[in-house]
């Protein structure tokens, strides 16, 4: 009874408010539920909504919901985010009873210089494979299962000594990770590593500042345009020049992934470039990439998308790694500070950059 009380009053101050006169022909009530969708605490008011089929209703802000470590974005019909979204405060019209769930992004939360096992020390990049995340930087290496808890390894057992190490990735069963003077490493499981001399890896004694797989091969970037590719495990190595490279001769490459059907790299003056072989490539400018002239240090893929990041904490996303949508230092917990290096796995990115810092986000 009380249910039909609210909906025929609903129903005479919506006609009234649009002067309806004549016989007017009642529609069928509908009632709109609002569920927390795992919240830690709080409630929505009201928890539900009951109104006639096809006339605008006004959607609940979240009130007093939380769920720690996540942000309100709305309603959707989905709980996983991929059903139709609702804004909160937005008026819509729905024609059967439905459930709306609470839709939440997930904060990235820092990591300190103790728990990264790196103190102050630059990390320069990070990879995921074998069940673990590997991280490289200024001084050896270290590994985690969870992307929190850090194990470090230092620079005897990396074989790169006192060298710097700049980028790390994962393919073919195994890590290739490269740093100064063209040196190169290969480890199964990210603990017990092979060196690979810079005449092998054709760098010779320049920096290798990115590696990534794809399409059954390696693929490293460096200074002035370089690149070079491996399909036998990075072993041996061919060199491809920085007029192929689309970065020309004098333009620093940092940062490349490998994602649906493509590999994408990026570098300075915000500039981009994809390609389906790692052979031949196509140039992407700084406007497309949102960075502007800023630098790109490094790129992932994960979650059918291709992220990227660099200087002032500036992070960007793809789906299809031509088209870019920016996302400022604030929004990735960097700010100003220059993010070297990001890796996806365990249903997680973790981004890393100077002094030792680190940010996670999980995706949806």
């Amino acid at each position: 009874m009380k249910r039909m009380s609210m909906f025929f009053t609903a129903f005479v101050l919506v006609s009234a408010a649009c002067k309806i006169s004549g016989p007017v022909s009642v529609s069928t009530p509908v009632t709109i539920t609002f569920n927390g969708n795992g919240h830690t605490g709080g409630m929505v008011v009201p928890s539900a909504l009951l109104g006639p089929a096809g006339l605008p209703m006004p959607m609940p802000a979240r009130g007093s919901l939380v769920k720690t470590a996540y942000t309100f974005r709305g309603w959707n019909t989905q709980a996983n985010g991929s059903g139709a979204d609702y804004a909160a405060g937005g008026s819509y019209a729905f024609a059967a009873d439905t459930t709306l769930y609470a839709k939440w992004k997930v904060d990235w939360i820092g990591i300190d210089g103790t728990a990264s096992a790196f103190d102050t020390s630059a990390i320069y990049g990070i990879a995921y494979g074998s069940g673990k995340f590997v991280a490289v930087g200024y001084e050896g290496m270290a590994w985690s299962t969870d992307g929190e808890t850090w194990t470090g390894i230092d620079g005897t057992a990396s074989t790169f000594g006192t060298s710097l190490i700049y980028s790390i990735a994962w393919g073919g069963g195994k890590f290739v990770a490269g740093g100064s003077n063209g040196k190169m490493a290969r480890s199964a499981d990210g603990v017990d590593w092979t060196g690979i001399n810079g005449t092998a890896s054709t760098f010779d004694t320049t920096l290798i500042n990115g590696i990534a797989w794809g399409g059954g091969k390696f693929v490293a970037v460096g200074p002035n345009g370089h690149m070079a590719y491996s399909g036998d495990g990075g072993v041996t190595w061919t060199g491809i020049d920085g007029t192929t490279s689309t970065f020309g001769s004098s333009s620093n490459i940092y940062g490349i992934a490998w994602g649906g059907g493509k590999f994408v790299a990026g570098g300075m003056y915000g500039k981009m470039a994809w390609s389906g072989n790692g052979a031949d490539w196509t140039g992407i400018d700084g406007t497309a990439s949102t960075f502007g002239t800023s630098t790109i240090t490094s790129i992932a893929w994960g979650g059918r998308k291709f992220v990227a990041a660099g200087g002032y904490g500036k992070i960007a996303y793809s789906g299809n790694g031509e088209t870019w949508t920016g996302i400022d230092g604030a929004g990735s917990t960097f700010s100003t500070s220059q993010i070297n290096g990001i890796a996806y796995g365990g249903g997680k990115f973790v981004a890393v950059g100077s002094n030792g810092k680190m940010a996670r986000h999980e995706h949806p």
